[in-house]
């Protein structure tokens, strides 16, 4: 009786152990796309406001350059690089669409022996620049 009860106590730790970090690595995960989200709109409304149309009928020519810049703005506002670990973006242009990027490192709460004691995140949003 006393294995049963010493296996499934080391069950019920195993499992608490994993959906702690996991529920860890979720928070942060959801953080992360909800800055990158925040960003990647800053980008497009700033762009917006700035593009240079060619002509009727065509694509504006967006401006990568402007698209970084007004996403490190945000995230500066934001204090990204201070509330996630190993923090790191890119911001891209394609036509008139702007992505952002964002990567984090998540140090886990429980590293049992042999597990990593941390795991890596990230996140990507999207957004088009509507041409009027």
């Amino acid at each position: 009786m006393s294995v049963l009860i010493i296996g499934f106590t080391v069950i019920v730790v195993l499992l608490i152990v994993v959906v702690t970090d996991l529920s860890k690595v979720f928070l942060v995960r959801r953080d992360l796309d909800a800055t990158a989200d925040g960003a990647v709109l800053a980008a497009a409304n700033g762009l917006a406001a700035v593009y240079a149309q060619p002509g009727p009928g065509s694509n504006a020519e967006l401006d990568p350059e402007e698209a970084r810049r007004l996403t490190a703005e945000y995230l500066d506002a934001v204090a990204a690089g201070t509330r996630f670990d190993a923090f790191d973006w890119s911001a891209d242009v394609t036509g008139t669409t702007v992505t952002v990027e964002l990567t984090s490192s998540v140090d886990l709460p429980f590293t049992p022996p042999g597990w990593q004691g941390s795991a890596d995140v990230g996140s990507t949003s999207s957004a088009t620049v509507p041409i009027r």
